[in-house]
């Protein structure tokens, strides 16, 4: 047979219905196991209900302000409001910028062109590729 050892401490708490009140009690006249286990958990329960209530110091436990925690967590809203604040301008600044027009060598000859050729400091290019012949050069 199976040993009731829940039945015995909700019987010790008082929680038993009618119905399981008789089948402990039944369980218990044969079984001097069990009767020994309900009388060591009655000792335990009444030893530990002895014990008496002890007032804990009052500077035991320190008892912090709760001001500066909810300061803490103002700045770090403060500190998430700014950086969704830049998240927004950037995205804003990358959607709203026209794409930059490509340049080609026109471009290039039409904006430095005419620096080369008002420029006195620009005179006539020359160009030494290495490894060719130090007698060829390429002139503007």
């Amino acid at each position: 047979m199976k040993h009731p050892s829940m039945l015995i401490s909700a019987f010790l708490d008082g929680e038993l219905s009618e119905s399981e009140l008789s089948i402990l009690e039944g369980h218990l006249t044969s079984c001097g196991k069990c009767v020994a286990e309900m009388q060591d958990i009655h000792r335990v329960r009444s030893a530990v209900r002895s014990l008496p209530v002890v007032e804990l110091p009052l500077d035991l436990v320190y008892e912090g302000e709760p001001a500066p925690v909810a300061h803490l967590h103002r700045y770090r809203l403060v500190w998430a409001g700014a950086a969704a604040v830049v998240a927004v301008v950037i995205t804003l600044a990358t959607l709203l910028t026209p794409d930059p027009a490509g340049l080609n060598m026109e471009d290039l000859t039409s904006r430095f062109g005419a620096r080369v050729s008002l420029d006195p400091a620009f005179g006539s290019a020359k160009v030494v590729v290495p490894g060719w012949d130090a007698g060829w050069t390429v002139a503007d």
